[in-house]
């Protein structure tokens, strides 16, 4: 293999692909990346078996061929060169890299042993990269982050007519939200669950190339998932098994109903998740007469408490719950005011905001009176 390449390229290649790279594969070979040289330029390979990244970038190829190249060696040797063109050569076991005053070697092994990445054949959907950058962010907070239960770190697509349905669950809280279909080849119909984490590496990757739009194909033979945006394409297991039945969490209704500042309710729970770091990060929501009162103790630091202005419905309560899974809530919510409605002290809450179709449940936590 005889390539010449811009630096600024490859780095930029090299970059994506390497998200796809396991600090801890499963196989050797898995820690490196794969590089093909064809006549229509160059590609790179990267996966953990559950998410796998393929890019393509411009070059000019003098002879084809493909190796395997130690990922993070490859990498950070690429990211010190000077702007400028790069000559790689390998042969046998070898790449010679070459650029300006520069030469390094590195060895390299055979691509016969690195597994084969599926390939877009044929789109199903188009989605605006905007929105599903949204969609995903505020749904995947929700997902399970251990694989204690697998299903619980997937987020549902349930497929409508124009819109997909989006949940997620770790059992303590629960995001729901919906996203637009741009353009629709093949009618799908049911539901499928997707990595959280491939969703979100998606939308990282997405978001750092400025695309409008992304195209989606599905196979359920396979398993497979892939996303594809300009020259790089991003596939994904899918996750077997049967999504939890959220709605049956979802309250209807509300016996107590407040709307107040999002920043300053925000302020208010961080200052008392600073308080409660020795009590399991337990904070109460009062509802009172003139307001929501925010609190937290320890008998051991001392107490906070922190009382902002709200509309009130409905009956006066007081609510106790894990501090972080309202900050993780809030740390995405971007609109002013926000809608907290509740059934009672050990009923599941709504959070939401005027986006009915964004919703967050969180379970409250049992607290001795």
């Amino acid at each position: 293999m005889k390539v010449t390449a811009l630096s600024e390229n490859l780095k930029k290649t090299l970059e994506i692909v390497g998200r796809g790279v396991s600090s801890r594969p499963q196989l050797p070979i898995l820690s490196g990346i794969l590089m093909r040289a064809t006549n229509e330029g160059v590609e790179m390979v990267s996966t953990d078996l559950e998410i796998s990244l393929w890019a393509k970038m411009g070059a000019k190829v003098i002879d084809e061929g493909e190796v395997v190249v130690p990922a993070r060696l490859f990498a950070d040797l690429v990211a010190s060169l000077n702007p400028g063109p790069v000559e790689i050569v390998v042969e046998k076991h070898k790449m010679t890299i070459v650029s300006g005053k520069t030469r390094a070697e590195i060895m390299v092994q055979s691509a016969e042993d690195y597994p084969v990445i599926p390939k877009m054949k044929s789109a199903q959907l188009k989605v605006k990269m905007g929105e599903f950058r949204e969609k995903i962010d505020r749904v995947s907070v929700s997902a399970a982050k251990d694989d204690t239960r697998p299903i619980l770190t997937g987020m549902l697509w349930e497929f409508g007519s124009d819109q997909i349905l989006l949940a997620a669950t770790d059992g303590y809280r629960l995001s729901v939200d919906k996203m637009k279909i741009v353009k629709a080849e093949d009618k799908l119909t049911g539901s499928m669950v997707l990595p959280a984490r491939s969703l979100v590496e998606v939308s990282r990757v997405a978001g750092e190339m400025g695309m409008e739009t992304m195209e989606i194909e599905f196979n359920k033979e396979n398993q497979q998932v892939i996303f594809a945006f300009g020259e790089v394409e991003i596939s994904s297991r899918l996750i077997a098994g049967e999504f939890p039945p959220y709605q049956q969490i979802m309250p209807n209704t509300y016996k107590t109903r407040l709307v107040f500042e999002k920043d300053e309710f925000a302020e208010a729970v961080k200052r008392a998740k600073l308080f409660a770091k020795e009590n399991a990060n337990i904070v109460r929501l009062s509802v009172e007469e003139n307001g929501l009162k925010v609190t937290a103790e320890s008998t051991q630091i001392g107490t906070n408490e922190s009382e902002i202005e709200a509309e009130i419905e409905g009956d006066k309560i007081t609510v106790a719950f894990n501090a972080q899974y309202l900050l993780d809530y809030l740390n995405i919510f971007g609109e002013q005011s926000i809608v907290w409605e509740t059934e009672g002290e050990l009923k599941p809450s709504v959070f939401k905001s005027q986006d009915e179709n964004w919703i967050q449940v969180v379970m409250p936590v049992r607290i001795q009176s």
